[in-house]
């Protein structure tokens, strides 16, 4: 049989309408564990059976705003995400009104995102899963062909790394910021039911790994490491391009700002080859300094400071 036509991503719309318009990779996956079985001294298997599914999206995107405000280190409990499929055409894409596209819909899931990368003058990404549930009636992944795709693109928002200062001192020449939420998942089910029926966040240590131009591990932070100091702690912003320009201003508060204030700042590294620069890469342990506060908060409108 001939390969007669192709299929290719399109935007995730997930609760509040919020729509993921660029998306760098994803993978849709069914999560099915298989068992088999044999019988006494027999080679071959004769049984099979699914023994658990944990269908996942998981999904990269350089729209950080549109990701974090909605879902923060303590994840989101979402219903109706919807993932959409586009034909390809000869000519480019079969037109966004014609029902030849597809489908599938997340009746109950919990979104987290598992890491975040923003390096200098490039592109920031932020890596979400989509974590499906059995909500008693529809399958958590559910398909349907020959749809319309839902609204126009856009061009969507893009950043880059920006300042970072810890403990009220600026941090020069920073070079990348990665984030990894150190998110846990609980998934649980019985009586022998193939899908979950509860998914929740069991536990998060958020792990901040900066690299920059300028000597601080040896001379501030120390073989030991430091501490946050629980009032100005750690701050970093993930710079917003302009579009057909260059950058946003500083003043205007469409950049994002991270805020740990307790936690522990430890050396990693100083690299350095032949004549080029150095650079130290420092590793900040956040945790929260009450059972209120998250370790680590954000706010998606932020002017620069």
């Amino acid at each position: 049989m001939s390969l007669d036509s192709i299929w290719k991503l399109d935007k995730i719309l997930l609760p509040s309408s919020t729509a993921i318009d660029v998306i760098t990779n994803a993978t849709i996956d069914a999560g099915v564990q298989n068992f088999t079985e044999r019988p006494a001294g027999h080679v071959s298997p004769m049984f099979s059976a699914n023994q658990q599914q944990r269908p996942m999206v998981e999904f990269s995107t350089p729209q950080l705003d549109q990701v974090l405000s909605l879902v923060t280190l303590a994840g989101l409990s979402a219903s109706t995400i919807t993932c959409y499929l586009k034909a390809g055409s000869v000519v480019g894409n079969t037109a966004r009104a014609s029902s030849a596209h597809k489908k599938l819909d997340i009746a109950s899931s919990c979104v987290y995102w598992t890491s975040l990368r923003l390096p200098h003058n490039g592109m920031g990404e932020i890596t979400t899963r989509i974590q499906a549930a059995y909500d008693g009636t529809n399958d958590p992944f559910v398909y349907t062909g020959s749809v319309a795709l839902n609204g126009n693109l856009s061009a969507g928002n893009f950043f880059g790394a920006g300042p970072v200062s810890i403990n009220g001192t600026a941090l020069g020449g920073v070079q990348s910021i990665t984030v990894d939420s150190g998110i846990n998942m609980i998934q649980a089910g019985g009586e022998s039911e193939e899908f979950d029926t509860f998914i929740g966040i069991q536990d998060s240590a958020p792990v901040v790994t900066i690299q920059f131009l300028k000597e601080y591990n040896w001379s501030s932070v120390g073989l030991r490491g430091t501490t946050l100091n629980g009032t100005t702690g750690l701050v970093f912003y993930a710079r917003k391009y302009s579009n057909k320009a260059s950058r946003v201003s500083n003043a205007t508060a469409e950049h994002i700002k991270f805020t740990g204030l307790n936690g522990v700042v430890n050396p990693v590294n100083t690299t350095g080859q032949r004549s080029s620069p150095v650079s130290d890469t420092i590793r900040v342990h956040l945790i929260s300094g009450s059972d209120s506060v998250l370790p680590l908060t954000l706010n998606t409108a932020s002017a620069i400071s």
